[in-house]
């Protein structure tokens, strides 16, 4: 029961470790008598500030506490705020604190760190502090702008409502907030030879672009959780393999600064060798997300100038025969993956791990005809031994992942189609997630995908064909040592998902209502596994049949499987697509052991959820309460 509880806090992952060891590091350095790294602030305030993380830590829900508690921080900072800001714990409370702070306070910081602008961006602690005063005033400068949902295009020029009742904030501070991002981001453009090879200045010409052009997250980026015990799951990132971005509104005069700053770094000398480094690469992808916002033509312009220049120039080839004949002798059968790369005769862009995150971003923001073009230049007849290599399997998928034309779609899929057998071997199962999705998203060569999978998981004779479900979940061939527990793959678990989503879901369907019970309770009691019920339950090419026998299949093991989280979680489902007479089957089979169900956590939210008490008392009257909740 005791880790019951423990369990059942979903937040647990969010609130811990990183935040725990700097306090405690913090706490530990005090009692040294060091005051953090950095610049040296006295022990009293030092002091102060570890109590005030510590009731931070301990998470304030009132925004009437929060609120005096940021204003009684920020006001104890007054006329120490260098010492402060440049001190390690004091930058991390204020960082923490100025998104909350009130306008005084905000332009009390703008006032202060301006004429110091050029030394605070190169420095560890103060550049952090400058990064979020940036995003801070950004964030108010456009606030206001967000509320035209009908013209978008035309908020930035009509600026209308910048009282305080529109935005929250009055408008002479929404102009002071618009004056400092115009400020420190045409200050970043202007030093951009320094900037950009400085490790912490380049962070401020990322959000600097970001800002400008309106970026929310970029694709795969979580968003920054503050220690007000702010949880993420209204707001989570962009996963990967999503292929769409929302940008903010923003004016118009933020997005002529982009396209300078596009202007002034495409014409350095030394632009083709950026990609190649990793402060640099990065720098590029933001550019390439930031500018999709603001001028396709430029997007196209500058996409195709690092494929000509960076990923594929015309001479690659010449040079990749004569690095081989060069390397020959000394590259031998266990060579690392770059030689490897070289040795391969692939493109340049393959033997750079930071070089290959930016094509992945070049391949996010491109439109169909560029889009096209990097296929043809860097992948094409490539693809299966790229999808097989440790670190380059993951941009065949994003490859794959923003395709949306289905003639481009199908001779990648021939292509791989003799390759399956080998990305089990090497565990590069991520591609076939993605060639499973795209198949799903182009309602193309879905049937061909799941013959091509039956082969390699060695299902595809008649006899072996009722295995197939279970061997998509490990993602393993069959074999004769087969046991009935085993470990679920999250990978397989999504393509299996994704099957039951094609137009002929029939093979997927008839293996999992081949097992018995007691392995359908494994499945759906696994984390992975749980999200099959989800996919059998919803699958839009499934049968009502087919549903009503995993049903009756399941009958005698709802109690087991209510019990347990994941569980629990596929119980909802299946209890969701089942028709009201067997609802009627599956309450009164949970109600006789109504205690037992009560016995865990996850058991007492089914039972709450289902409304099991009402059931035990009145049938009827639970009967005409679901009627309604299913309307």
């Amino acid at each position: 029961m005791g880790e019951e509880s423990v369990d059942n806090n979903p937040n647990k992952k969010r609130q811990r470790k990183k935040r725990k060891n700097f306090l405690s590091n913090a706490k530990k350095y005090a009692k040294k008598g060091q005051m953090g790294r950095g610049t040296k602030i006295p022990d009293e305030l030092y002091q102060y500030f570890v109590g005030i993380l510590d009731v931070i830590k301990q998470g304030i829900e009132d925004p009437e506490e929060r609120t005096s508690l940021v204003n009684n921080v920020l006001e104890r900072t007054k006329g120490e705020e260098f010492n402060v800001i440049g001190n390690q714990l004091g930058c991390r409370l204020v960082e923490i604190l100025l998104p909350y702070s009130s306008e005084e306070d905000l332009q009390r910081y703008i006032d202060v760190l301006s004429p110091e602008v050029r030394r605070l961006c190169s420095d560890n602690f103060t550049s952090h502090v400058v990064e979020t005063l940036l995003r801070v005033c950004c964030e108010r400068a456009t606030k206001h702008l967000q509320n035209n949902d009908d013209h978008p295009d035309e908020a930035p020029r009509k600026k209308v409502k910048l009282e305080k009742e529109s935005s929250g904030y009055t408008k002479e501070h929404i102009n002071v907030c618009h004056e400092f991002t115009l400020k420190v981001c045409k200050y970043a453009v202007n030093n951009l030879e320094d900037f950009v090879w400085d490790q912490y200045a380049n962070h401020i010409l990322r959000s600097a672009l970001k800002c400008l052009s309106g970026i929310t997250l970029l694709p795969g980026e979580k968003p920054k959780v503050n220690l007000f015990k702010e949880t993420v799951q209204d707001n989570k990132g962009i996963p990967p393999h999503q292929t769409e971005m929302k940008y903010k509104v923003v004016p118009d005069e933020f997005k002529e600064i982009v396209t300078q700053f596009v202007h002034r770094l495409t014409v350095w000398p030394q632009f083709k060798d950026l990609p190649y480094q990793n402060l640099t690469s990065a720098l590029l992808q933001v550019l390439l997300y930031a500018v999709k916002n603001v001028d396709k033509n430029l997007t196209k312009s500058l996409v195709k100038k690092l494929l000509n220049e960076s990923f594929a120039p015309e001479d690659w080839e010449t040079t990749g025969m004569d690095e081989k004949k060069e390397d020959k002798a000394d590259i031998d059968a266990e060579a690392n993956n770059e030689q490897s790369v070289r040795a391969s005769n692939l493109p340049p862009v393959f033997g750079s791990e930071s070089a290959v995150r930016l094509l992945e971003a070049a391949l996010f923001v491109s439109k169909k005809k560029m889009y096209t073009q990097i296929y043809a230049r860097c992948f094409i007849n490539r693809l299966g031994q790229l999808a097989t290599m440790p670190m380059l399997n993951f941009t065949v998928q994003r490859l794959i992942d923003t395709c949306h034309v289905k003639e481009e779609f199908e001779p990648m899929f021939e292509e791989l189609s003799s390759k399956y057998s080998a990305l089990l071997a090497c565990g590069n199962t991520g591609v076939l997630v993605a060639l499973a999705k795209a198949c799903l998203r182009m309602k193309a060569k879905q049937m061909q995908f799941i013959q091509n999978l039956e082969k390699a998981l060695n299902c595809s004779e008649a006899e072996n064909q009722k295995h197939f479900p279970v061997q998509c979940l490990k993602m393993l061939p069959l074999s004769t040592n087969d046991t009935k527990e085993y470990f679920i793959n999250v990978h397989g678990s999504v393509v299996l998902q994704t099957i039951l989503d094609f137009q002929r879901p029939a093979k997927a369907v008839s293996g999992l209502l081949e097992l018995s019970p007691d392995e359908l309770l494994y499945i759906f009691s696994d984390p992975k596994g749980c999200h099959v019920a989800d996919g059998f339950c919803k699958g839009q090419f499934v049968g009502v049949k087919a549903r009503d026998k995993l049903i009756w299949k399941l009958k005698g093991y709802y109690q087991k499987l209510a019990l347990s989280q994941h569980g629990s979680r596929a119980f909802e489902q299946i209890f969701e697509a089942a028709t009201l007479e067997q609802k009627v089957k599956i309450m009164t089979e949970i109600s006789d052991k109504s205690n037992l169900l009560n016995s865990t956590n996850y058991g007492r939210l089914i039972a709450a959820k289902v409304d099991v008490n009402t059931f035990k008392a009145s049938q009827k009257k639970w009967e005409e309460s679901r009627k309604k909740i299913d309307k």
